[in-house]
């Protein structure tokens, strides 16, 4: 059994272990803050405000764990650095500032295929978050998300569209297509070629024809080249002119492009021409109704009958029996309208006052409905350069690239000791433990 004074001694050696190892730690830190920085430092949260400090940080040798408060978004270079960080083995959660506001936005950005329509522009958001759309000449609108999505139709010609709720910004443009506006018209020489080829140009397209008016004399509108959906998007077929090139329209339509038959044009046309349906009896126009609220009664119609599987009636007549006046039918990867009408100069010529504004709205219609909305669109920024993924929906990039908010992390931010406040608390120690040791050598009458 060991004696009073026996563990007293012991007690003094284990607080002069104590006071000493503290006194060289203290030293130690002093003299190389940098590694005890790494080896002490608790994960933090921290803002992601500076981009270089976030690479260094996610760059360190010692893979800290880097936990992120977000005021916002980040935008697509910091996610991008977030997401190589996390795939070189560095722990990254993030969670919202208190009272930040991170809204789940998307935005869309489709070509129309009315060059008169500009962009179909759509976005998504939780119900109740106010949303600006702005393009790179400046604000168009500004409303709050409801149920089921906003669309805007954007006029005109725009390098792309931004969406901006709060700090967080979506960015969207589609690539306008290859073959821009482009129409190959097939026609006689005559005035509904003349009156077509001027309501379409009207209308924002680009017509490219050849007219034979005598042999080897043919007059050309544009620049006639060979069908292909790299160069145009619709050929327009008026009459028997487009029999040549019926296989050549066949395998266009087939190929994604659109083709708009009338009835002289289908009347008779060799098996290659795709078409919705079989041209049924002439039925003389009605007398004076190019007048009326319903100007096509006023042309001539052969309906179309026996429609081909697949197709679809988008007009009839108001004549007895309501035949089919307009069908489509999808070919391939393209489209064909057919209008069992011919003569429709006289309802531009002869019509009512607007007679002029309804016969190229009825054409613009006409091509809408062949005509299909090219290649999906590729992003592009409003910075000048392309976007990177995501930048349509941001918030949900960074949930894919990095994960999904952490709300709670497994070392709060208060946790561990900082590294500048340590050599401190050592020295207190050392004090502490070297006193106690002299206290109780002093007890016991020893110097």
């Amino acid at each position: 059994m060991r004696l009073p004074t026996e563990s007293r001694v012991w007690g003094e050696r284990v607080l002069r272990v104590i006071g000493v190892g503290a006194l060289l730690l203290a030293c130690w830190m002093a003299w190389f803050p940098a590694t005890a920085a790494r080896l002490t430092e608790a994960p933090r949260w921290a803002p992601l405000s500076d981009a270089t400090t976030l690479a260094q940080a996610l760059v360190a040798p010692s893979r800290a764990p880097q936990w992120l408060s977000l005021s916002a978004v980040p935008d697509a270079e910091r996610r991008a650095l977030l997401q190589a960080g996390a795939q070189a083995g560095v722990p990254i959660a993030w969670r919202a500032d208190a009272g930040a506001s991170l809204p789940a936005v998307a935005l869309s950005a489709e070509s129309s295929v009315d060059p008169a329509a500009g962009m179909v522009v759509g976005a998504a958001a939780p119900d109740g978050v106010a949303l600006e759309l702005a393009d790179s000449l400046g604000w168009i609108d500004s409303t709050t998300s409801g149920q089921g999505g906003i669309r805007w139709r954007v006029p005109g010609a725009t390098r792309g569209v931004r969406l901006q709720s709060g700090d967080t910004r979506a960015i969207a443009q589609p690539v306008p297509s290859a073959t821009g506006f482009r129409v190959r018209l097939y026609g006689a020489p005559g005035w509904e070629s003349r009156f077509t080829t001027v309501a379409l140009e009207e209308a924002g397209w680009t017509v490219d024809a050849a007219f034979t008016i005598a042999p080897r004399v043919t007059v050309r509108s544009g620049r006639p080249e060979a069908l292909d959906t790299a160069r145009y998007r619709v050929v327009v077929a008026l009459d028997s002119t487009a029999w040549a090139d019926a296989p050549a329209i066949a395998r266009f339509v087939r190929s994604g492009g659109g083709l708009v038959l009338l009835a002289d044009a289908a009347l008779g046309a060799p098996g290659a021409m795709p078409t919705a349906g079989r041209i049924g009896a002439l039925s003389v126009a009605v007398p004076g109704a190019l007048r009326t609220p319903t100007p096509l009664e006023g042309v001539p119609l052969r309906a179309l009958t026996g429609l081909l599987p697949g197709s679809v009636v988008l007009e009839r007549s108001e004549r007895t029996g309501s035949p089919v006046r307009v069908a489509a039918r999808v070919v391939g990867d393209g489209r064909v309208v057919q209008a069992g009408v011919s003569g429709l100069w006289e309802w531009r010529m002869l019509g009512g006052d607007d007679a002029v504004d309804a016969h190229r709205d009825w054409w613009r219609v006409m091509l809408q409905r062949a005509a299909s909305a090219g290649p999906a669109p590729e992003l592009a920024s409003l910075r000048g350069g392309h976007t990177m993924p995501g930048d349509a929906a941001p918030l949900a990039d960074l949930v894919a690239r990095v994960g999904p908010a952490d709300s709670a992390p497994s070392i709060e931010p208060s946790a561990g000791v900082s590294s500048a406040g340590l050599p401190g608390w050592l020295l207190l120690t050392a004090l502490v433990a070297l006193v106690g040791e002299w206290w109780s050598r002093r007890l016991r009458g020893v110097r």
